[in-house]
């Protein structure tokens, strides 16, 4: 386990770029919306940087085995009697510290605005931990993707199984939310209005975590049968 999380931390610690960028972005954008602070503006603030959320996990797990490929440094770890599965859930480590810092600041930064324009926050903690255990979901989708796929295609095919509930449904469909808690979470959020939220919230959390476990393993057996001494092309 002290491989798993040291990988994480320099995984978490080489983002640093997207992590500072995303964090001024959330900093200012909260003084833009504490100028025309109303309830409706915190529920869209909480909507949207919560699939801003979604796809920055997704999105700092689906290239990075082809970057480890192409700068060689996937030998070197595993030469030091890494298990792959280690390996893997290095990144799923580090993902998980980035994922806390965002959804940490996006449920502080809303409780803020609730508390600047009178609306109830008590809701929010357990949104921000279902907002958390979903992120790092969707980290674990890229993760799995990025195994067998060029970082496009599993940026595509992430995104395909992220958000095809939300596709389905106005179609007729039933969308199956326990199997997709990504999608189940925005699902939520756009019915939400600082109620409480009831065991709803709880099982979102519950199908993230079942989620993050099954395509950690799921990844784990497909990584440990590839060949990582290829160049990528």
């Amino acid at each position: 386990m002290r491989a798993v999380i040291l990988l994480g931390l320099n995984f978490a610690r080489a983002q640093w770029i997207a992590v500072a960028v995303m964090l001024a972005y959330l900093l200012g954008i909260a003084q833009v919306f504490r100028m025309h602070a109303h309830p409706s503006d915190v529920l869209f603030f909480l909507r949207w940087h919560a699939g801003y959320a979604l796809f920055l996990s997704m999105g700092l797990t689906a290239p990075v085995l082809q970057v480890e490929r192409k700068s060689r440094r996937i030998l070197a770890v595993l030469s030091k009697g890494i298990h792959r599965w280690q390996y893997l859930g290095g990144f799923l480590c580090g993902s998980t510290i980035i994922a806390a810092l965002f959804s940490g600041l996006i449920g502080a930064i809303a409780g803020w605005l609730c508390r600047e324009t009178g609306a109830p926050s008590d809701a929010l903690i357990p949104v921000t931990l279902a907002l958390f255990c979903c992120s790092v979901a969707a980290a674990a989708t890229g993760l799995l993707f990025a195994v067998f796929l060029h970082p496009f295609l599993a940026t595509l095919a992430s995104s395909v199984v992220l958000s095809l509930p939300l596709f389905l449904e106005p179609l007729g469909y039933s969308p199956g939310w326990r199997i997709f808690p990504a999608a189940w979470m925005i699902h939520f959020l756009l019915s939400f209005k600082f109620l409480p939220t009831g065991k709803e919230i709880w099982e979102i959390s519950a199908a993230a975590l079942c989620q993050i476990v099954v395509f950690w393993m799921i990844a784990a057996a497909i990584f440990s049968r590839r060949d990582v001494t290829i160049s990528p092309e």
